[in-house]
């Protein structure tokens, strides 16, 4: 028998750095721009722009605008420039690095500066779309034959500029001034940003600096002193209609501005970085201190380590800024990696100032120096495009509103679906026919859905009559009948695993008026239910079209399950036919406590309506809320958001002995959850029956012990030692409130707490109404406002509160506090 031969060596990288075939890296597209910068531009840096540039910065002398105009025959003014205006038409990453590329190769780290904002000026004016502006400026900016900058700083709310425009007959009348800018000095145009005198609103002009009443004045500023920085006033400036630039709302085209500005701002602080480093590295080769290299110190190789990192980690968010101006999901007004980018450079660079200046000693405080003036001119580039302070708020804003949009966003989404419970809700009840004790709360929903006709019968708004029918309210029970039939035959048949080949016929058509709604509705429902239970809901959370979606279900059933979410505002389909899952429900489908919770509220909808369709409703036959699936995200509430909120708790648990206790009667589920959420502490769980030893078994992750006792909710003793005793409200009858809290107290340790999980019905009335059938078929009620708090202050207890409440669950937590 021949030995198998061994094949290569494996080795780790084989293993680690996969890959799609093909795939081009970012920086391997960087470097092969910054390869193409070197090769066109990098001899017109170092022979043409660098020469003299020391003594123009000592003699304060803005750089000579022959140069922009060499730039322009190049070709480096029209890089990024579309190619029907005389540009190459190269995308905003690739003009990224040849200004970066420029900034590390220059010695003055202003020019790479100017080149960005002409190019950004010549795109102002492109995009206004008025054909006489771009014709007369355009080609002379792509050649460098003349120079623009913009001009809106005035340390104002652009809504209270001092710098005003009036409309005189045909001509605009322009005063005021506007200070820190860039070129100012040589500029042959600006773009100014304006107040409008009448309307307030902002607009945008384009004046020439040989307008009468225009008159540029040059700033002695600190450094960046070959950037001709100045201010530009303006005293009575008319101009043509057509120098209007826009014509309303420039402020947004303003926020498109800055928000390209601040990424091109940072690629020339990175440049600048990158060359003072290799500058910095090169100067103190040759130097050596007692007999050593300076290199070769260990203070010094760490220094320079920093400086590499401070490089590196600024490059990293400067090209990622720069990669997603490709993107066509890009916010055209405000780009949160660009601010992010030119903050984190402008720090980085203030901190390789910071370390050059002390490994250079006293060469670094003189002027003859690069490393003083670096230091100056860094200062003056973090100042533009919004200070650091300015950039930071902008982004705590955006974070602020983002997030609170997302949760808003989130929690509509589920509300959206609790809507279409209402309808659920309302067509049963409308449908039910039998009394007892849940018919005053069938009553009451269809009262509150607005298909109760009152005595005469009247069906005239498309409703189902409350008294002796005639025809039409005959036929519409019927057809609300024939609909709730196929509604419960589809789930039964799909629970039981004989999904039908298609979704039955639905609501559209059968009814008008309010009732027809309400159908569309509890269609909806239906469908979101059968799409969770089947795994369909779920693979919507990425785009797929109906035959991925489908999984194991047949494909027409799937695809009418699609259009059903899709008519209820639960899914949307883009223009390739792919369906999605509405923004909002990702948190309710990934997994975690939100998606038990909300698993459970609609299992709890369609096994409702079934008990009272089939005219079953025997109270019990479910979990009230607050328990079973809900109390998932309720455990998590406690440990997560309000351990620290209720005083003296977190110490009461590590109390040797002590346990939690829970009253839930949901078959050791709400025992579960808190078991995992505070593991280590005893569980006792009272029941009013045996529990098998499985359905109490807690899952992996170190939860605690769960021990169950059958007992009533009043069967807590005295010595059970509770640190906290969990009690929820809603599975508690009226007259069982009271006992059931007595007995959790008495229970309690001194300083102990009993949280009580309550129903939070929706304001609407009939969300409210159909809360409250739901909880009556499942045998529970929800407390009257106040008497849960009543109940709690007349058992002796302190600190009693609404603790937590989500909206969207449609549940609170109560609780108070035994004295110690």
């Amino acid at each position: 028998m021949t030995a198998r031969r061994p094949g290569p060596r494996a080795h780790a990288a084989d293993v680690m750095n996969r890959a799609r075939p093909g795939h081009r890296t970012l920086d391997a597209e960087v470097e092969e721009v910054r390869r193409e910068a070197r090769r066109r531009f990098g001899g017109f840096v170092l022979d043409v722009a660098n020469p003299g540039s020391h003594f123009r910065n000592k003699e304060r002398r803005p750089l000579d605008n022959r140069v922009f105009e060499q730039a322009g025959a190049l070709g480096l003014l029209g890089f990024s420039l579309p190619t029907e205006s005389g540009g190459e038409g190269r995308d905003k990453l690739a003009w990224g690095v040849v200004v970066e590329e420029v900034a590390r190769l220059s010695r003055d780290p202003g020019f790479a500066v100017l080149l960005d904002i002409s190019v950004e000026i010549t795109e102002l004016i492109l995009s206004s779309g008025t054909p006489e502006l771009i014709e007369t400026y355009v080609p002379d900016l792509v050649a460098g034959r003349r120079f623009g900058v913009q001009g809106a700083y005035e340390s104002r709310d652009p809504y209270d500029y001092r710098s005003t425009a009036r409309l005189d007959g045909d001509t605009w009348v322009l005063n005021g001034a506007k200070r820190f800018l860039a070129g100012a000095a040589f500029a042959d145009l600006f773009v100014l940003f304006l107040r409008d005198e009448a309307s307030n609103d902002m607009l945008a002009f384009l004046v020439e600096k040989d307008d009468p009443g225009v008159t540029p004045v040059s700033m002695d500023t600190m450094g960046m002193h070959t950037m001709g920085l100045g201010q530009v006033v303006l005293h009575e400036v008319r101009l043509p209609r057509t120098r209007l630039l826009w014509r309303a709302d420039a402020l947004s085209e303003l926020n498109t501005y800055a928000r390209i500005r601040r990424t091109m701002s940072a690629c020339g602080v990175l440049g600048a970085l990158d060359g003072v480093i290799e500058n910095c590295v090169e100067a103190l080769s040759s130097r050596r201190r007692g007999g050593r290299r300076v290199l070769d110190y260990p203070n010094v190789e760490r220094s320079v380590g920093e400086l590499r990192m401070l490089l590196q980690s600024a490059r990293a968010s400067v090209y990622r800024a720069l990669d997603g101006t490709r993107s066509p999901d890009r916010d055209p007004y405000f780009d949160e990696f660009a601010t992010v980018a030119k903050h984190h450079a402008s720090e980085c660079a203030l901190r390789v100032g910071q370390l050059v200046m002390s490994l250079q000693g006293g060469e670094a405080y003189m002027s003859a120096f690069p490393w003083e003036r670096f230091m100056r001119d860094i200062l003056g580039l973090i100042s533009g495009q919004g200070s650091q302070e300015m950039l930071l708020m902008q982004l705590g804003q955006r974070t602020i509103v983002g997030l609170e949009g997302r949760r808003v966003r989130e929690e509509a989404a589920e509300r959206a679906v609790a809507k279409l419970a209402d309808g659920w809700w309302a067509l049963h009840a409308a449908a039910h026919e039998g009394g007892g004790e849940f018919a005053e709360a069938a009553r009451a929903v269809v009262a509150a859905a607005g298909l109760d006709a009152g005595d005469s019968g009247d069906t005239d708004a498309g409703g189902v009559g409350a008294g002796d029918a005639h025809a039409g309210g005959a036929e519409a029970r019927g057809a609300v009948a024939a609909l709730l039939d196929r509604a419960h035959a589809l789930v039964a048949a799909v629970r039981a695993g004989r999904s039908p080949e298609a979704l039955p016929e639905g609501p559209a058509g059968l009814f008008e008026g309010r009732l027809a709604g309400l159908a569309e509705g509890a269609w909806g429902l239906l469908a979101c239910g059968v799409a969770r239970e089947t795994g369909l809901l779920a693979r919507l959370l990425q785009p797929c079209t109906a035959r991925e979606a489908a999984g194991d279900l047949p494909p027409a059933l799937a695809e009418g399950l699609l259009e059903a979410l899709v008519g209820a505002s639960v899914a949307h389909r883009d223009g390739e036919g792919r369906y999605a899952v509405a923004e909002g429900l990702e948190r309710v489908l990934i997994g975690g406590p939100r998606a038990s919770a909300f698993a459970a509220r609609l299992r709890r909808a369609l096994d409702g309506g079934a008990r009272l369709w089939g005219g079953k409703p025997d109270a019990g036959g479910a979990v009230p809320a607050g328990c079973g699936g809900e109390a998932a995200p309720l455990a998590d509430a406690l440990v997560n958001s309000l351990l620290g909120r209720l005083e003296g708790l977190p110490e009461l648990l590590d109390r040797p002995g002590a346990q939690v206790g829970c009253a839930a009667g949901d078959g050791g589920r709400s025992a579960v959850e808190l078991a995992r959420h505070i593991p280590f502490v005893p569980v006792l769980a009272l029941e009013p029956e045996p529990v098998a030893t499985d359905a109490v078994r807690v899952g992996g992750g170190g939860g605690g012990e769960v021990r169950v006792r059958v007992a009533g909710p009043a069967g807590f003793a005295e010595d059970d030692r509770l640190a906290l005793a969990w009690l929820p409200a809603a599975g508690l009858p009226a007259g069982e409130l009271r006992p059931a809290v007595e007995a959790a107290v008495a229970a309690l340790l001194p300083g102990g707490w009993i949280v009580l999980p309550c129903p939070l019905p929706p304001k609407r009335p009939l969300g409210a109404a159909a809360a409250r059938l739901d909880l009556a078929l499942a045998g529970g009620r929800v407390p009257d406002d106040g008497e849960v708090e009543g109940v709690l202050a007349a058992a002796g207890l302190g600190h009693v509160r609404a603790a937590w409440d989500d909206a969207a669950l449609g549940l609170r937590l109560v609780a108070a506090r035994r004295p110690a």
